[in-house]
């Protein structure tokens, strides 16, 4: 009797310890799922930031030329300016 007993109460045991299995297993596909959820956020936000950053590059690019241009208009007006005062 002692036995059987004793075999009910690991058995008992065992179930339990079974479910405590169970319920950190869920929780672990839980948190990879919370995971996976973040790293798609972060990816999204960095291809959004990539974006920005390549508009503004392009921006800043054109600003560059801009003032590269002006630079050499300038130069040559001045460069006009000092011929007739010269001449």
């Amino acid at each position: 009797m002692d036995k059987i007993y004793i075999e009910l109460l690991q058995k008992d045991s065992l179930i339990d310890e079974a479910k405590l299995s169970r319920l950190r297993q869920y929780k672990y596909i839980q948190i990879i799922d919370s995971s996976k959820k973040d790293v798609n956020t972060l990816k999204t936000h960095i291809n959004a930031l990539e974006d920005d950053y390549y508009n503004l590059m392009q921006v800043t690019e054109k600003k560059q030329n801009k003032i590269i241009k002006q630079r050499k208009i300038g130069l040559i007006m001045l460069g006009v300016i000092i011929l007739q005062a010269l001449l």
